[in-house]
């Protein structure tokens, strides 16, 4: 089993408080994972707040941008792989991207990861892109994966393309990425994501809870497209937070920034019960813990990332990474 965690470049104001971390807590989060064994960091991606997001016009969330931060890490790690988990292609120059991508794998000596999705709020991307606002963002990420997939690749033919939205005529980038393929994964919320996926032999990222049945969908997808089971690599997430009795474990998720958020900060439509996130999660003891991944393991995961750690402070995360990393994936193998 291969074992990935969050880090919090985006994530105050949503998941922790405003002013969780300092760019040298978060690099210091990204040093302890590499020390405790994890294989890959997830850096999250926002630009701005917006109505959707529920945080106010009073919050200043220090909200970091993913590439810069894993940039920085990457000459302060050496073994530890680094994901942006996800970055929001939508907002992005695709070329841009694509000689970003290739120049951090350079610089990290082939360990970045390319994790991409739409985004979680249009409104964000309408007050980013307002010129844009009539943009179909999937049509525009299948335009996105149609011209970085090739310019990433091997080839050193020149890339030419013309899409709905994207176009590129005649391109050459150098140098390439140091690993061949670049790993690109996206977040399998739907039956659009799971189809990319399959189309593109890209990573899958879904809830580790829900493994058989996604497992399922993906391999279908696959044998569409030409594929077979295990042409590409999935990433069961959870949320995490362990206590030494499973009462203590929930009053604490509840009691998170990131419980309170949901069941009374975030913008009504979103609000949540609690109660089945928990029962899915990776909420609750060690042995909870351990008895939730080994049953994700016996689906057919054999790769698992900490997505959301319930803590409020930075020594909250810090002790959960560790309670994981020494009581949980040991014993889980």
């Amino acid at each position: 089993m291969r074992y990935d965690v969050e880090i919090p470049t985006c994530r105050e104001g949503i998941f922790t408080p405003v002013d969780f971390a300092t760019p040298a807590e978060v690099t210091g989060c990204i040093q302890l994972a590499e020390r405790l064994g994890y294989e890959t960091v997830w850096a999250t991606d926002f630009i701005a707040p917006c109505p959707s997001s529920g945080v106010s016009d009073e919050q200043r969330p220090n909200w970091y941008e993913p590439m810069i931060a894993l940039a920085h890490a990457a000459g302060v790690t050496s073994r530890i792989r680094l994901g942006t988990g996800v970055v929001m292609m939508p907002y992005r120059d695709t070329v841009m991207l694509a000689k970003q991508a290739a120049t951090l794998d350079q610089f990290s000596g082939g360990r970045f990861v390319l994790g991409m999705g739409l985004g979680a709020y249009k409104d964000e991307f309408n007050m980013v892109r307002p010129r844009d606002k009539k943009v179909h963002r999937g049509r525009l990420l299948d335009d996105q994966l149609e011209a970085i997939i090739p310019l990433l690749g091997a080839s050193d033919s020149p890339v030419s393309y013309a899409g709905e939205y994207v176009e590129v005529d005649g391109l050459r980038l150098n140098p390439k990425s140091v690993q061949q393929p670049l790993p690109i994964y996206v977040p399998c919320r739907n039956d659009a994501m799971i189809e990319r996926a399959a189309k593109w032999r890209l990573g899958a990222m879904f809830s580790a809870n829900d493994a058989t049945a996604q497992l399922q969908k993906l391999n279908e997808a696959l044998e569409r497209h030409g594929g077979s089971p295990g042409d590409v690599d999935v990433i069961g997430e959870g949320e995490l937070r362990i206590a030494p009795t499973h009462e203590e474990a929930v009053t604490a998720y509840k009691a998170s920034h990131m419980g309170q958020y949901r069941t009374k900060v975030a913008p009504a439509r979103s609000r949540v019960d609690l109660d089945p996130i928990i029962a899915k999660n990776w909420i609750g003891t060690v042995d909870d813990v351990v008895e939730k991944i080994s049953r994700a393991k016996e689906a057919g995961l054999n790769h698992v990332n900490a997505l959301h750690i319930a803590g409020d402070t930075m020594e909250e995360r810090l002790e959960q990474m560790h309670l994981f990393a020494e009581e949980v994936m040991p014993r889980v193998g």
